[in-house]
């Protein structure tokens, strides 16, 4: 029992150390680029840019969490990260995330090809040594960090060999990027006293919690119309999926329209759309990937 109990204690700081289930949608958002781009790329390269980009991200948490473990110790969101809490020496983090990042742009350089590594690395430096100090400067900083999070489709577009001069990649980038700001600030909201208090510079430190909420609102209008742009720009073909993808834009529309009204509870409302957000999102990647697989198996 106690062996079985240290395995999932490993289990459960290894995740936090990582982050698993955001470095799982980055590389799924990495396959729904390499997917709408070619249908009939090999799976060895799909397989590859998965791990790939998996790693990077792994690698750019952990590396984070080197830079903000004095921080991230004293705020109740991030104090059991494995840095924070001192489970996980500076040092060995620091080896663990180069490990990472490396391997990353190993497998994406020897599979897909230097551009898709160079974008690679140009994303984790950009999270690293713009955005991650940025934000205890300016409370701005997340949208600065947005192409970190908003690269990856584009990097499965090339690796698949998709045109890198097509707009259409664009449609899922401007979906990513409209995706992460919205979910950043709701997520900050409950901390913001936290976070000032340590040194970051949010958004929600300056506005009402009704502010915040009406801004957030309008950047997820703004992502759903970009959602909703695929449909023209072909990246979805499949018409049942088509379909889907456009009822749950307008109906996630309508929903957050009457959520975000709702301001009794700010912090409670804030949660509600951000794990809305979280839902959407995987909703949205999944039924492009779906359509990319059933493209696939009939080609």
């Amino acid at each position: 029992m106690q062996s079985h109990s240290g395995t999932m204690t490993n289990l459960a700081a290894l995740s936090r150390l990582i982050r698993l289930p955001l470095s799982v949608m980055v590389a799924i958002s990495a396959l729904t680029g390499a997917l709408a781009a070619d249908q009939q790329v090999s799976g060895l390269v799909l397989w590859a840019l998965a791990w790939g980009i998996f790693l990077l991200s792994a690698s750019c948490s952990v590396l984070n969490q080197v830079q903000e473990r004095a921080t991230d110790a004293l705020m109740h969101r991030t104090c059991r990260r494995p840095l924070a809490s001192g489970a996980l020496s500076p040092g060995s983090g620091m080896l663990i995330g180069l490990l990472f990042g490396s391997g990353g742009l190993v497998i994406l350089f020897v599979a897909t090809g230097p551009n898709t590594a160079l974008l690679g690395l140009a994303a984790t430096a950009w999270y690293l040594l713009t955005y991650t100090p940025l934000k205890q400067r300016s409370s701005l900083a997340v949208i600065a960090g947005t192409p970190c999070g908003a690269l990856p489709p584009l990097i499965g577009w090339l690796a698949a060999g998709g045109d890198p001069l097509d707009p259409r990649p664009l449609a899922l980038v401007l979906l990513m990027v409209l995706w992460q700001v919205p979910h950043y600030w709701l997520l900050a909201l409950p901390d913001r006293e936290e976070l000032k208090r340590v040194g970051f510079k949010v958004l929600p430190q300056k506005l009402s919690g009704h502010q915040l909420l009406s801004i957030s609102h309008f950047w997820i209008l703004g992502m759903v119309t970009a959602t909703l742009l695929l449909l023209p720009m072909q990246l979805v073909q499949l018409p049942i999926l088509q379909g889907l993808i456009a009822g749950l834009a307008i109906s996630f529309a309508i929903w957050t329209t009457g959520v975000q009204k709702k301001t009794l509870f700010i912090e409670k409302t804030a949660a509600k759309l951000r794990i809305g957000l979280h839902i959407y999102l995987g909703l949205i990647l999944g039924c492009i990937l779906l359509n990319g697989v059933l493209l696939r198996l009939a080609l």
